[in-house]
């Protein structure tokens, strides 16, 4: 019992401790900005919709959205750190903040999603973050220190677990499309024949498949955009390798140099 008293009793100086190792003070002041942007987008939600009655899928949107901008800090103070959410590293947050404040805040509260190109735009960008908060928040969580993972399995993690974020995002939009009654997946789609895409591939052969296309659309943005990213993450993470290998070797060779100059005065 003590001893759980005394990790408690620590774990505030603790978690800030862990926190500024890896975010910077302008981020944490930008986290917060975001934060009070939803919580203000989030009061005057819930305001219009006790008045009139309307907006409840935004409503629930945001507090989703806002749960998800205090979530690291939430699952690091609730969970042990035996458990993995409990090691969530804050780096992860950082990332997830972008999301919020374009998907949610600037998406849905101020309306920027019904405007022509926002939604891909969203896809692309949580497609390319995706793999940054998968490696972050599995990779660095699990891995030993002596034996990290290298560039390459960093991105097939990342990458991997982007694509299933990717996915369980569209099934999501489906569950809640049904229960909710919104149209997230716009399963009433029906571009005309001078869409793009139909110019590249020609109509489908069904005219029921037009409604598909919406979600496959959503899905290859997300994928195509995640490529890059996984990229840049190998290329980042072994650059930061081979440069601490090539530092280690030197850290362990300056005590001898000091001690033999010493000894060489004496």
């Amino acid at each position: 019992m003590k001893k759980i008293i005394d990790y408690y009793r620590s774990l505030p100086k603790n978690e800030w401790r862990e926190m500024r190792k890896s975010v910077s003070v302008p981020e944490y002041v930008l986290w917060w900005q975001v934060r009070v942007m939803m919580l203000y987008a989030l009061g005057m939600t819930l305001k219009t919709y006790l008045e009139t009655g309307e907006k409840l899928d935004i409503l629930i949107q945001l507090i989703a959205n806002v749960f998800a901008a205090f979530s690291v800090t939430f699952f690091r103070v609730v969970f042990p750190k035996q458990i993995f959410l409990g090691r969530l590293p804050y780096s992860a947050q950082k990332y997830g903040m972008i999301l919020v404040l374009f998907g949610s805040y600037m998406g849905h509260y101020l309306g920027f999603c019904g405007k022509p190109g926002y939604d891909s735009f969203l896809h692309v960008l949580s497609g390319f973050l995706c793999v940054f908060i998968c490696h972050e928040a599995v990779v660095k969580c699990l891995q030993r220190q002596e034996r990290p993972l290298s560039g390459f399995m960093s991105s097939v993690v990342g990458f991997g677990m982007g694509c299933f974020v990717i996915i369980f995002w569209e099934i999501f939009e489906f569950v809640y499309d049904y229960f909710v009654g919104t149209t997230l997946q716009d399963f009433l789609f029906n571009p005309s024949e001078d869409y793009i895409l139909f110019r590249l591939f020609g109509t489908p052969a069904a005219p029921e498949q037009k409604a598909v296309f919406d979600t496959m659309i959503d899905m290859v943005l997300a994928l195509v955009s995640s490529i890059p990213a996984a990229a840049i993450l190998w290329a980042s993470t072994a650059h930061k390798q081979k440069k601490q290998a090539q530092s280690e070797p030197l850290q362990f060779s300056q005590p001898p140099q000091i001690e033999s100059q010493e000894a060489m005065k004496k």
